[in-house]
């Protein structure tokens, strides 16, 4: 189960450097858009969800979704709602984890993804958050250390956003 766990490990890491090396600046000084890395990172952050889903305490808040419906046709349309929902989760959930391997290998993740997304389709960056991120926010906040736990709980519905927005990427 070990070996298991480390190979998982190593070969997400694997991909992950592969990721950043493939996501570098190409001669003309852009990133390039890799959009079969993007997909199997995602399929990793989905390994890596389920690692750290495990290890914080159960959401036991079902009357209220961080993650909203209508947040996701805003996610797949609007970049800056893309930007600063991703943003959110390494700046407000992943930091407030302990520190440990599973919180180091997610955050290098999303935000390599992020960087690499944004080279796929570029966004210019928002001074103001969308109103979307606003309200998660403010019940993220609400919640307390619950939030935490539940938006961890909600990767569930946020990587599904990522590996269908991905599919849209021509």
């Amino acid at each position: 189960m070990k070996i298991c766990s480390i190979f998982r490990s190593g070969h997400f890491l694997f991909l992950l450097c592969l990721f950043t090396v493939e996501g570098k600046k190409s001669p003309t000084g852009k990133h390039t858009c890799r959009k079969e890395l993007l997909s199997q990172v995602t399929e990793n952050l989905y390994i890596k969800a389920t690692s750290l889903k495990s290890s914080v305490p159960k959401d036991l808040i079902k009357t209220t979704r961080l993650l909203k419906k209508s947040t996701k046709m805003l996610f797949m349309t609007n970049c800056s709602v893309r930007d600063q929902l991703l943003s959110f989760y390494v700046k407000n959930v992943f930091s407030r984890l302990e520190v440990g391997r599973d919180k180091l290998n997610i955050i290098s993740a999303f935000q390599v993804l992020q960087v690499n997304m944004d080279a796929c389709l570029p966004c210019a960056p928002s001074t103001r958050l969308t109103s979307a991120v606003k309200k998660l926010r403010r019940m993220f906040f609400k919640l307390g250390d619950k939030g935490i736990y539940k938006a961890i709980h909600e990767l569930d519905i946020l990587l599904p956003w990522i590996q269908a927005y991905i599919q849209t990427i021509v």
